[in-house]
């Protein structure tokens, strides 16, 4: 079984990527000229700050993964700059921030979540003002696939409607346990309710430990974790096979010879199962090349750092893994190409479940 998931999920069908949410692609955004005279640059770090603006709330898994580059990071960027870390809230909010009035100076690079920052612009939400394919992208790390938690006492009404639903926090409503969920409702008649408008995946698992939420998903070790082993929710399914809970059905397990074909899989992809990063880190537009170019190889190195691999399988598990900024640039570009069937679809199950846009969330 591969290790991540976007490499599991395989690609869709393309579409001209200018018609997603009336979004402009610039073309030729990838050919960037490498300064043959790199070492002419490598002093630029020297005696400044890189600040990294994580976009959600402290405690969540894009908050978690952040941090952890963070404390690292700057030790394979030429000259040592100094990391500091900043939360700014919604994801939406900060990507449209960094893309129209961050300055492209190479100092500030934003950490996002595929489902806070690109599912948004899958699905045609108007608060989304930025093209991520205009970014330089620095780099992405995949902690591995989520795994769909739900609480022991609620499991008797999972399939039963004649009980209350089963409760499901969400952030944004389009991660990867949001789509496993929906797609369980409509293939397995699962008994289920979303509660939405919870501001961080923090606050998801405190609504859990309080009772008034039954489900939710994570992809970090930890996370799980810290409810599995303290006994107050079990896995349901895993998005694709994980080594370090080999006992956790996958999604399609669950579904066996229910599992939907053609166009209904296809939005489950595209959706949850088909989300082409997990965190991944970002400059504004127009950042030098050679610039872009010392972030990128600095990164790469981070993740090859025994001191940050070690961490990271305490923190994330060991089915992390590092991903080149150039890797990371094609799977983003790769999940933006959705067929318009895909995507009409994808828009009829969001309104059937009562999920809105982004733009209609507080």
């Amino acid at each position: 079984m591969e290790r991540s998931r976007a490499r599991y999920r395989g690609s869709l069908c393309r579409v001209n990527v200018s018609r997603l949410a009336g979004v402009p692609v610039l073309a030729g955004i990838l050919v960037m000229g490498i300064n043959p005279a790199l070492a002419a640059g490598e002093d630029y770090y020297k005696g400044k700050v890189l600040t990294m603006i994580i976009g959600s709330k402290p405690g969540g898994g894009t908050d978690t993964t952040a941090r952890l580059v963070a404390r690292f990071w700057g030790n394979h960027i030429p000259g040592k700059p100094r990391v500091l870390v900043r939360n700014k809230g919604v994801q939406v909010t900060a990507a449209n921030e960094m893309h129209n009035t961050t300055r492209p100076d190479g100092l500030t690079v934003n950490v996002y979540a595929d489902a806070g920052s690109l599912g948004p612009l899958r699905r045609g939400s108007k608060s989304v003002k930025y093209n991520p394919l205009e970014w330089g992208i620095v780099g992405s790390i995949d902690r591995g696939p989520s795994i769909l938690l739900i609480r022991k006492a609620a499991m008797d009404r999972l399939n039963d409607r004649s009980k209350p639903p089963v409760t499901i926090g969400s952030v944004s409503t389009d991660r990867a346990q949001d789509a496993m969920t929906l797609f369980g409702a409509e293939a397995l008649g699962w008994n289920i309710k979303f509660v939405l408008g919870y501001p961080s995946s923090n606050q998801i698992y405190l609504a859990f430990e309080r009772g008034e939420i039954d489900m939710f998903g994570s992809g970090t070790d930890d996370i799980i974790a810290r409810f599995v082993k303290g006994g107050a929710a079990v896995p349901l399914a895993a998005e694709v096979a994980r080594p370090d809970y080999p006992d956790v059905p996958t999604y399609e397990q669950v579904l066996g010879d229910k599992k939907p074909t053609g166009t209904i899989w296809k939005a489950y992809r595209t959706w949850g199962g088909g989300n082409a990063v997990d965190k991944y880190f970002a400059t504004p537009p127009k950042v030098p090349a050679d610039i872009l170019r010392i972030l990128r190889v600095s990164f790469v190195q981070t993740g090859k750092d025994r001191e940050f691999r070690k961490a990271a399988n305490d923190t994330l598990g060991g089915g992390f893994v590092t991903i080149s900024g150039e890797e990371t640039y094609e799977r983003i570009e790769g999940s933006l190409n959705i067929p318009a069937d895909v995507r009409d679809l994808v828009q009829k199950l969001r309104a059937k479940y009562g999920l809105p846009q982004l733009s209609k969330m507080k």
